[in-house]
């Protein structure tokens, strides 16, 4: 049967409940009908909440389940949301009228025995895939929450390198799917982009909510709602009326009074949160919510130079880096394959110039002694001045530098200097002082958050190694060589 095919079965077969707990025929709806139209056997859909995208690609996945041998899976972030797709798609068996012969193996896997299928809905993390299996329908939920999503995802594409993949998901900030959506529009990915924004569609408006919603909300908001949409134009602030040009220009949607006020409410509700939970954009959408702690920061990879490999480097560019001296600092770690990384990063800041840049770094899971070989051939060719962390596993990494002969000053990056270094590089960063080239570490920044006692940290599941990295390299750009030489 064609794709078209899929979709009459789909709205002709199957039921769901809407948001209001209605049971209803399964009616494509707008976010879904253009997810449906731009899909190919490779996909990654970046959606604002709600719109249904999990429910079209599970019944998809359904309906290819009860007319031929298939094997799909739908992964997800969460125990809880695992179940709650896997319910779904038990309540569009429950609706059908002719039901299918369907035995369940366990929690999480359904088998439908006279087509020789089964549909398995699991965690991230839960299960690896690989070479041993066959997929023919792989559905990734809400995969930028994934802890690993890289790895998961190596493994469904082998296992399902003739199927259909779809990864969909909210955003949450510049990570694994920020990094593979990236490659996709820039054309270096056999996946297709489709964006689904708030306003692809008019529920998303005060038009569409209850008289019993509305009156649970604060006076001021239903004062809000309350001014006639003549009336209310009027009051558009400057923001609005760019995105509302923008929209139209971009999408061809003229957003309404109604949508205006919805999205006011929302904002007001959950502040920069907004963002992120129902994107306007491809870009916004990936910026880090909460308080960020960097606000501006350019990455410029052209700037990067291979230290590692002088033949590479245009000789006037190599006379002139030998002829002054260079700044590094090196965050270490543990050096096991799935810890934190060890970096070295290195920052040419010349004192005649403007602006500094970060030129250069290694950034692994080596083991330790590994590690600082390398850092030493770079150490050998060029007059760095280094710093290495000393805290915890930075004791190892004093040891091994001492070992090897390295000159360098140790570097502690508890209080009071941890806050110190955090602001003054993210200072340099928003007055354009330094500027980075390597685009990993321009994710760790915008990954930063302040937390608890205003302590800056990379959000859970994120890393900042290279940006301690360059935090120390930046420090010790004022001070004076160090005195001491290890032998």
């Amino acid at each position: 049967m064609s794709i078209l095919e899929n979709r009459l079965l789909i709205e002709k077969l199957l039921k769901l409940r809407n948001k209001r707990g209605e049971l209803v025929k399964f009616k494509l709806n707008s976010a879904q009908d253009y997810y449906w139209q731009k899909k190919t056997r490779r996909n990654l859909v970046l959606k604002a909440r709600q719109k249904g995208l999990s429910k079209i690609i599970d019944a998809d996945q359904l309906i290819d389940c009860l007319k031929k041998p298939t094997n799909a899976v739908v992964i997800s972030h969460e125990r809880e949301a695992t179940s709650r797709l896997f319910e779904a798609v038990k309540g569009y068996i429950d609706g059908l009228e002719v039901k299918p012969v369907v035995s369940i193996d366990s929690k999480s896997a359904l088998k439908f025995p006279k087509r020789g299928s089964s549909y398995f809905i699991g965690t991230a993390g839960q299960r690896a895939f690989g070479r041993g299996d066959t997929i023919h329908r792989a559905h990734l939920s809400e995969c930028s929450f994934y802890n690993d999503l890289e790895k998961i995802l190596a493994g469904i594409s082998e296992a399902c390198e003739y199927g259909q993949i779809d990864l969909e998901t909210t955003p949450n900030g510049r990570d694994e799917f920020y990094t593979l959506w990236q490659k996709a529009r820039s054309g270096l990915s056999p996946y297709t982009c489709i964006f689904i924004p708030w306003f692809i569609d008019l529920e998303y408006s005060v038009q569409n909510m209850t008289e019993k919603e509305k009156a649970g909300l604060s006076e001021s908001v239903q004062k809000m709602f309350a001014i006639p949409d003549d009336d209310f134009v009027h009051l558009y602030t400057d923001e609005e009326n760019l995105l509302i040009s923008r929209v139209f220009n971009e999408h061809g949607f003229l957003l309404l009074p109604g949508q205006i006020k919805w999205r006011r409410y929302k904002i007001w509700d959950k502040g920069s949160l907004f963002f992120q939970e129902y994107p306007e954009d491809e870009v916004s959408c990936f910026l880090q919510t909460g308080r960020s702690v960097f606000s501006h920061i350019i990455c410029d990879p052209s700037l990067q130079v291979p230290l590692d490999n002088i033949a590479l480097i245009p000789p006037a560019k190599l006379a002139e880096l030998k002829g002054r001296t260079l700044f590094a600092g090196v965050d270490g770690a543990e050096g096991t394959a799935n810890g934190d990384r060890h970096c070295f990063a290195v920052i040419d800041a010349p004192a005649d110039v403007a602006q500094a840049k970060v030129i250069f770094e290694i950034a692994n899971n080596d083991p330790i002694d590994i590690f600082w070989l390398k850092v030493k051939r770079v150490l050998d060719e060029f007059n760095i001045q280094l710093a290495v962390e000393k805290n915890g596993v930075g004791v190892a990494h004093c040891r091994m530098a001492e070992t090897l002969g390295v000159q360098f000053e140790e570097f502690i990056t508890g209080a009071p200097n941890r806050p110190i270094m955090v602001s003054e590089y993210e200072e340099s960063c928003r007055k354009e002082e330094i500027i980075e080239s390597y685009p990993e570490a321009e994710n760790e920044a915008r990954d930063m958050v302040y937390i608890s006692n205003d302590r800056a940290e990379a959000r859970q599941g994120k890393h900042d190694d290279r940006m301690f990295a360059r935090f120390i390299a930046w420090q010790i750009r004022k001070r004076p060589a160090p005195s001491i030489t290890f032998f």
